[in-house]
């Protein structure tokens, strides 16, 4: 049974606990491969020249994981099954006091930094500025969905002050699941409504000239089919459990709900391990082979490009332009992330084979959280390779932001046709489809701390 390794009502505020670690975690492994995630992330540091962020993410997962094991072992240790407690929700309320301390201690600056973050991504303004940092945020928010509808789940159990035994019957019974039918599917899609906005307003920003932002949208916007059938799925996995057959008044059978299910998690599937591979990380590139003839280099690099483009073979190759010396650890990182999405699509069918398996639910939104672990680093080092590939710009943004940061370095001392070539060949083809240039270096500008003085 599940409860028997991890209670269902703690399952959200550990896998949490597990996330901060893994944040820290990728802070320090781009640290030590010098990668500068205070400068992607535009992060003002306490010390100009201490580039470390990820030393208050450590300290802030040792204090909250120390809370919530010690709360889970007084539960696991006096308290029943089937007896209802309040000590669940004591180490929720002491995950918020942590966050929201008024004290300069525990790294005030930080926490007040994450609270607006998270008010900037929570706005329904599609005008407003989609920052860097903003975007890996709700990625990781992605990941963190049926978490989020687990943590509602648990709310209205320990609320009333019910037992975990109401947590399973919650999961599987078919009475009074208003919350479990409606509102955990709406729960589970908000962080790709908020991923869909961002990509809508990154297309306004960029007055309609980048369609990645909107072929982006629609990537996650095929999400909300895979949740709607996955919510109506198990709902009628439930009714076959005790009843033998689903309800007469439904539309579909069960076999044909079951193969609208498939298509919507095939598409979803591929369409976003392409988009990993391809667009977040960059490194399988369709890419265009320059004419070697006599007429084609006397073109000059700047004109006649669609005239060249005609002439240009298609080529399908891995980025050459790589942070990591190790080559097989982006293959390696590939194939992981295909066997962890196609794992992820599992959880959504699992209510036939997987919940006989002890801990299969909580094992499996850990594997998510383990791939969304190994997407952020190659989506910071693919993001640190285009920043270092930008045009020199005079702009009185890219200076600020210069003046205060470290930036990645390459050398600009290349011939204008070495350019075009580069262009075309797609070295820097994602600066061209990414943010506008004015607003790709746009400073997070925090308000001052009135307690740092």
């Amino acid at each position: 049974m599940e409860s028997s390794w991890i209670p269902g009502s703690y399952r959200p505020i550990v896998l949490i606990c597990i996330g901060l670690w893994g944040w820290g975690l990728n802070l320090l492994l781009l640290y030590r491969h010098n990668i500068d995630p205070s400068y992607l992330l535009q992060i003002q540091s306490s010390s100009s020249n201490d580039k470390r962020v990820y030393q208050p993410i450590f300290f802030l997962a040792t204090i909250l994981t120390v809370i919530v094991l010690f709360n889970l072992w007084v539960y696991l240790n006096f308290v029943q099954f089937e007896d209802a407690s309040w000590l669940p929700l004591l180490a929720y309320l002491s995950s918020l006091v942590l966050l929201l301390w008024p004290g300069k201690e525990f790294y005030r600056k930080e926490r007040t930094r994450f609270i607006r973050l998270v008010r900037r991504i929570g706005s329904f303004n599609l005008f407003a500025n989609v920052y860097f940092a903003d975007i890996i945020f709700a990625d990781l928010l992605t990941s963190f969905s049926n978490v989020l509808g687990d943590m509602f789940l648990t709310g209205c159990i320990i609320l009333p002050g019910k037992s975990n035994q109401a947590y399973m019957a919650l999961e599987s019974d078919t009475q009074n699941a208003y919350y479990r039918d409606i509102m955990v599917p709406l729960i589970i899609s908000l962080p790709y409504f908020i991923r869909l906005r961002q990509c809508i307003s990154e297309y306004i920003e960029s007055r309609g000239e980048t369609r990645r932002h909107l072929f982006n949208a629609l990537k996650y916007a095929s999400a909300f089919p895979v949740i709607i059938l996955s919510a109506v799925q198990k709902k009628a996995s439930i009714y076959i459990t005790e009843t033998g057959s689903i309800p007469t008044t439904w539309w579909i059978d069960e076999s044909n709900l079951f193969r609208l299910w498939m298509i919507a998690v095939f598409v979803n599937s591929l369409y976003s391990f392409w988009w990993d591979i391809s667009m977040d990380w960059n490194l399988i590139q369709v890419t265009y082979e320059m004419p070697t003839t006599k007429h084609a280099e006397d073109h000059h690099p700047y004109h006649g490009q669609h005239h060249l483009q005609q002439h240009l073979t298609p080529m399908v190759r891995f980025r050459r332009n790589l942070h990591f010396s190790m080559t097989p650890v982006y293959f390696l990182a590939m194939m992981a992330d295909f066997i962890l999405r196609i794992t992820w699509s599992l959880k959504l069918s699992s209510h036939v084979y997987i919940k006989r398996i002890e801990g299969s639910v909580f094992l499996v939104e850990l594997l998510e959280v383990v791939r969304r672990w190994i997407w952020v680093i190659f989506r910071m080092e693919s993001e640190w390779i285009k920043r270092a590939n930008l045009p020199t710009t005079s702009s009185s943004t890219t200076t600020a932001i210069s003046s205060t940061t470290t930036s990645p370095t390459l050398s600009h001392n290349i011939s204008p046709s070495q350019q075009l070539s580069s262009l075309i060949n797609g070295d820097i083809r994602m600066n061209l489809l990414d943010r506008p240039k004015h607003t790709l270096l746009t400073p997070i500008h925090e308000e001052e701390d009135p307690l740092s003085h």
